[in-house]
């Protein structure tokens, strides 16, 4: 459980990295051409490393890279005797992978390019490409649990992976501890060992890709996510629809009420939508009392169908709050919006919340779709 929580913190955490940065075929052709210390100079990677600062200032995040595959036998890189103690490969060993871009500390490198050999994670990765993490794995880089996602370029060709190491030490230290904890006290951790093991989960996992109030993902992780989804409906010609839901009236509970009812009620409806979503849709707080979810493989009749199980559903729930007798009544409206061939990731959601303001024109307590 508490692999898996960073292993998902790496790869959440790689997908919004992804759509930081923008790889394209002429940098990769341009970054081959330079030794390592040139590299580190280039402009892109010093403007991938600012990029990436924030990202890195969380807490165990070690390396974020971007890597693509070298094609064919006509560009080789070889282990040189000098650095076989440090990469652990014999001499004139072929190198597979090259590291475009990297957040890591390459000053005691000495050969042409950052590069690894593959593995069965990359061999599997660059098979499926998409999201990927792994579990704790001592390598020659530490112990790392590493996050992939795929990187297409302006044509929508798969290029690489963005890659986001996280160290394996604080899982390895909390496992430790929990395991000591089992040793010395076992009849007390029958009864608390779950909780121990849910609040070192908590610890390790640190959501930050999720909103406090709602636990629905924040902003920043749905802008990742709907890039990568509009992506892949491309690819693969699917449909893709997102929904814009707005709390109705949602200022008179503040004011009637207070704050806190009114962020209880909010963080109700959150859980309402959940609720009714399937697992691969995508729910996320946009903006104050604005909702926002991402439905993959759904056309607009079919995303019509889910809002308005949403709206019954939040219509018929009774919303108590504290230090009121009568039970209070809340409606949402929701603006549909499917992908259409000319929509980028903004086009989309605006088009869904110019279908979110219509239903709110027309009375609020239902949807409307933009064609």
């Amino acid at each position: 459980m508490l692999a898996k929580n960073l292993g998902l913190r790496a790869q959440a955490t790689a997908q919004v990295a992804a759509n930081l940065v923008k790889i394209d075929q002429k940098l990769i052709d341009e970054m081959l051409g330079l030794d390592i210390k040139s590299s580190r100079n280039h402009p892109a990677a010093l403007e991938f490393k600012k990029k990436m600062a924030p990202l890195l200032e969380q807490h165990d995040i070690k390396y974020i890279y971007v890597e693509t595959r070298l094609q064919g036998h006509q560009i080789r890189y070889f282990v040189s005797p000098e650095e076989e103690k440090v990469f652990g490969q014999p001499p004139g060993t072929p190198m597979e992978y090259f590291y475009v871009l990297t957040s890591e500390d390459e000053s005691s490198y000495t050969n042409r390019d950052r590069f690894d050999v593959s593995d069965p994670l990359r061999e599997r990765a660059y098979a499926e490409k998409k999201p990927f993490y792994d579990r704790p794995l001592n390598s020659k880089w530490g112990n790392l649990i590493t996050g992939y996602a795929p990187l297409y370029n302006e044509k929508g060709q798969f290029v690489g992976f963005l890659g986001v190491d996280i160290s394996g030490h604080e899982f390895t230290r909390h496992v430790h501890y929990v395991r000591n904890i089992i040793i010395i006290s076992f009849g007390i951790i029958v009864l608390l060992g779950g909780f121990i093991l849910y609040r070192a989960s908590r610890v390790l996992s640190k959501p930050m890709y999720l909103d406090g109030l709602t636990k629905l993902f924040n902003h920043q992780y749905m802008k990742a996510r709907l890039e990568e989804e509009i992506n892949r409906a491309r690819r693969f010609k699917r449909p893709l629809s997102v929904l814009m839901i707005d709390l109705d009236f949602f200022k008179r509970i503040n004011d009637f009420y207070g704050h806190q009812s009114g962020d209880f009620v909010l963080r109700k409806v959150s859980e309402l939508v959940l609720v009714n979503l399937r697992d691969e849709d995508i729910a996320c707080r946009y903006g104050g009392e604005e909702l926002a979810v991402i439905l993959p493989e759904t056309s607009l009749k079919e995303a019509a169908v889910v809002a308005e199980r949403l709206l019954r559903s939040i219509e018929k729930t009774e919303f108590s709050l504290a230090g009121i007798e009568e039970p209070v009544q809340v409606t949402v409206s929701i603006g549909v919006a499917e992908l259409n061939e000319g929509d980028t990731p903004d086009r989309l959601l605006q088009r869904a919340d110019e279908a979110l303001y219509l239903a709110k024109r027309r009375g609020r307590n239902r949807y409307d779709c933009c064609e």
